[in-house]
């Protein structure tokens, strides 16, 4: 049994900022940039906002937005205007120390209900893009932004 099964799924708590932008900022290679006022944003506008905490250590985090959110964001946007029943998954991180536990299996099983969720992989990574495939993420176009190509993926409900 991995020590991620005692682990325990909660919303994100103020207290808990300081952590959730220091494990974004030390993903940067996957995820944007993000302060502690984009992400009080964020999570005020969130579908789902929560983290996995391990014996008092935030494992990992995951932050959905439902439709017609106030979101900068051209990633958004795009599925935006072509969807409307979904969630965006703006951002997943799973802290150094925790990856290939079961962390990321975790956030997804919580955040893929009952909807389809709509998120976007940078095409140079193969490590997300499999994991994805394999847990049934479709392409479903490409967005071109800030020099890098996105591939635009939806999981149906």
């Amino acid at each position: 049994m991995s020590h991620t099964d005692s682990a325990t799924l909660r919303p994100i708590q103020h207290h808990d900022f300081d952590t959730i932008v220091e494990l974004n900022q030390d993903a940067l290679e996957g995820v944007g940039r993000l302060d502690h006022e984009g992400l009080a944003l964020l999570v005020k506008q969130a579908d789902q906002a929560l983290v996995l905490e391990d014996d008092g250590d935030i494992a990992g985090f995951v932050i959905t937005l439902p439709p017609g959110a106030v979101y900068d964001s051209s990633r958004y946007d795009w599925f935006e205007d072509r969807l409307d029943d979904y969630v965006y998954l703006d951002r997943i991180v799973v802290s150094r120390e925790h990856r290939r536990k079961g962390v990321a299996s975790r956030l997804y099983d919580a955040v893929e209900a009952d909807v389809p969720v709509a998120l976007e992989v940078y095409d140079t990574n193969e490590p997300s893009l499999e994991f994805h495939r394999l847990r049934g993420y479709q392409q479903v176009g490409e967005l071109e932004h800030a020099g890098k190509n996105n591939l635009m993926m939806l999981k149906a409900a």
